[in-house]
C-alpha cells in the first residue's frame, strides 16, 4: 500500500455526502456494507481489508484501483465499472460479473477465492487469474483469449462456448473443459491435468 495516498478510515461514511469522486485515496478496514455508493467513482484508490457484504455496487465506477484482502460477498454489480482493477488475496462470493459495464472491463485476480461466481459474455482477453481458487463458478460465452491461469485451481467450474485460444493453463489444475464446446486453438495445457479432456471425447485409458 502506498503510504503517500490520503487515508480514509472507518468513518468514511461521513464524507460520502460531500463528494462522489474519490481519487488517490486508500481505504483501510472500511466496512462499506451499509453505505450507498451509487454514482460514486473511485480512481487510483487502494482498498485493504475492506468489506462489501450483501450490498449494491450498482453504477459505481472503479478505475485503476486495487483491492487487497477484501471481502466482496453477494454484491450487486449492475452497470458497475471495473476498469483496470486488481483483486489480491480477496474473497469474491456470489458475484455476477455479467452485470458489470462492458466499458473498460479488465479485472485481474491474484491469490483470490472466487466462489459461486458467474462470468458471462465478459471480455477477459489477456486477463490474469494467478494463484487463485475458482470453484462452483461458470464462464459462459466469454472471450478469454491469451488469458493466464497460473497456479490456479478449479473446482466444479464450467466453461461453455468460450474462446480460450492461446490461454495458458500450464500450471493450472482441476479444470474440466469440453474441447467440443470451446475454442482451444493454441491454448496451452500440461499433463496430467489435460487428461480431463478425454472424458468429453469419449476416450478411456486403461
Amino acid at each position: 500500500m502506498d503510504p503517500e495516498l490520503p487515508f480514509a478510515g472507518p468513518c468514511f461514511g461521513d464524507e460520502l455526502a460531500r463528494d462522489d469522486y474519490h481519487a488517490g485515496m486508500r481505504f483501510d478496514g472500511v466496512d462499506f456494507s451499509s453505505l450507498n455508493l451509487a454514482g460514486h467513482t473511485f480512481e487510483d484508490c487502494s482498498f485493504a481489508s475492506c468489506h462489501f457484504v450483501e450490498m449494491s455496487l450498482a453504477h459505481v465506477n472503479f478505475v485503476s484501483s486495487v483491492f487487497t484482502d477484501c471481502d466482496l460477498v453477494i454484491v450487486k454489480l449492475q452497470d458497475a465499472a471495473l476498469n483496470r482493477v486488481r483483486f489480491s488475496g480477496c474473497k469474491l462470493l456470489g458475484l455476477n460479473f455479467a452485470d458489470c459495464s462492458r466499458f473498460g472491463f479488465l479485472p485481474d485476480f491474484d491469490g483470490c477465492l472466487i466462489d459461486s461466481t458467474v462470468f458471462c459474455a465478459n471480455n477477459l482477453k489477456k486477463g490474469r487469474f494467478t494463484g487463485s481458487t475458482i470453484r462452483n463458478s461458470d464462464f459462459i460465452e466469454c472471450d478469454i483469449r491469451e488469458a493466464v491461469f497460473g497456479r490456479t485451481t478449479f473446482e466444479a467450474t464450467s466453461f461453455q462456448k468460450c474462446n480460450l485460444e492461446r490461454a495458458d493453463f500450464t500450471s493450472a489444475a482441476g479444470y474440466e473443459i469440453d474441447p467440443g464446446n470451446n475454442r482451444l486453438a493454441k491454448a496451452r495445457f500440461s499433463l496430467p491435468e489435460a487428461q480431463s479432456f478425454l472424458g468429453f471425447l469419449g476416450i478411456e485409458i486403461v
